[in-house]
């Protein structure tokens, strides 16, 4: 059978799109030309919004179809999708559909990582995220994001630590070319390739050029979600995908902001800090570069 062979499943903004480029590079990796099919779960924003795609429906023929043709015994397929953390039942169901998958997981520390989110995500159509960091941090489903340990324990239970490797967001910065060879060596393809790569991998914060287009864009998406023919025609990820592409190409500019206040910072470093105890005991059963 036509099988998938690894699957990263995140965190968000903790190097995937860079390590993602090192997979799609090797020639003995069939990398999902998409990076994220959104198979096993849904995007975070989606389920937020209620606007889910449940490609899961859609069978394992449907998800075969979106990575490219096995060339020969050796290679290895294989996405990277953020979201499938974050979904106990996505452990499940990636258990049930491959009991041997290897399964990769970026980490950064749980603040960093959730205030990049925030900000990547503030130029959104499908879902619409408050205007300060504090007042989107009042929604539990953005507040837990940073809780690695909770929504790692569902992937412990179904794969064995053998098949999982962490890699640090730190590690990446600081030893690139350590964690792709570490990386090619945990997937079994030759370790001592390197990529000729143009991009850094780097996914900047968005913000709208113009905020009453966003506005009319997430009206208009929202009331076209509501017809019949075209609601299931924005339920194609490919076609979800592209108007993505669109809409930021012409209402997104790339932009920095200010980093969290120390006491803001210091805060949520607390709230997180028992999850990261839990955490630092899990990964002591586990492969991780650092």
């Amino acid at each position: 059978m036509s099988t998938i062979h690894f699957i990263g499943i995140g965190a968000p903004k903790c190097g995937t799109t860079w390590l993602s480029a090192q997979l799609e590079a090797h020639p003995q990796i069939g990398f999902a030309p998409a990076k994220e099919v959104y198979y096993f779960a849904d995007t975070i924003a989606r389920r937020m919004a209620g606007k889910e795609l449940n490609c899961f429906e859609r069978g394992a023929s449907w998800y075969h179809a979106q990575f490219p043709a096995p060339s020969d015994p050796s290679m290895r397929r294989g996405e990277f999708c953020p979201s499938y953390l974050y979904s106990p039942e996505a452990a499940t169901r990636m258990s049930v559909y491959r009991k041997d998958l290897k399964i990769l997981v970026c980490l950064r520390p749980p603040v960093d990582m959730i205030y990049s989110w925030y900000w990547y995500n503030r130029n959104s159509v499908v879902a619409q995220l408050p205007p300060t960091f504090g007042a989107a941090m009042e929604n539990p489903l953005v507040r837990d994001l940073g809780c690695y340990a909770q929504h790692l324990k569902p992937f412990l239970a179904q794969f064995p630590p053998e098949n999982i490797l962490v890699i640090d967001f730190a590690a990446i910065r600081r030893s690139p070319d350590l964690v792709r060879q570490s990386t090619y060596e945990f997937l079994g393809v030759t370790p001592d390739f390197v990529p000729v790569l143009e991009m850094e991998g780097q996914n900047a914060a968005r913000r709208p050029r113009f905020g009453w287009l966003q506005a009319a864009a997430q009206r208009l998406h929202a009331g076209l979600s509501r017809m019949p023919g075209t609601a299931q025609l924005l339920k194609s990820p490919a076609v979800a995908e592209s108007l993505q592409r669109v809409y930021h190409r012409f209402n997104s500019r790339a932009q920095k902001y200010a980093p969290l206040t120390a006491a803001e910072k210091s805060h949520w470093e607390q709230y997180y800090a028992a999850d990261q105890s839990e955490l630092a005991g899990l990964l002591k059963n586990l492969r991780v570069i650092n």
